[in-house]
């Protein structure tokens, strides 16, 4: 377990590094903005999109948990749109 959230840290990290791709789009910008409140937006190609989607997931949760208003449909939609598109690998 240990190993594997190692291996995720790294992959993360390594994903902070580069600019996000297609920074002007509304995708990007939204999720810089909003995921960037409280941590990095991290590259979107640092991770695969079923690992994006489950990110997702628990954000939602996580904010549900916290009391914290969710993205709105029209970001969410946008920001799902961003890291699909940019997300390693194949989609």
């Amino acid at each position: 377990m240990l190993r594997g959230a190692l291996l995720v840290a790294s992959v993360l990290a390594l994903g902070c590094a580069a600019p996000l791709p297609d920074a002007e789009t509304p995708g990007a910008q939204t999720f810089a903005r909003r995921c960037g409140e409280c941590h990095r937006a991290y590259g979107p190609g640092s991770m695969t999109w079923p690992m994006w989607e489950y990110q997702l997931g628990r954000m939602k949760l996580l904010f549900s948990q916290l009391g914290r208003p969710w993205l709105t449909p029209d970001e969410e939609r946008l920001v799902t749109e961003y890291l699909r598109t940019h997300a390693q690998g194949p989609s």
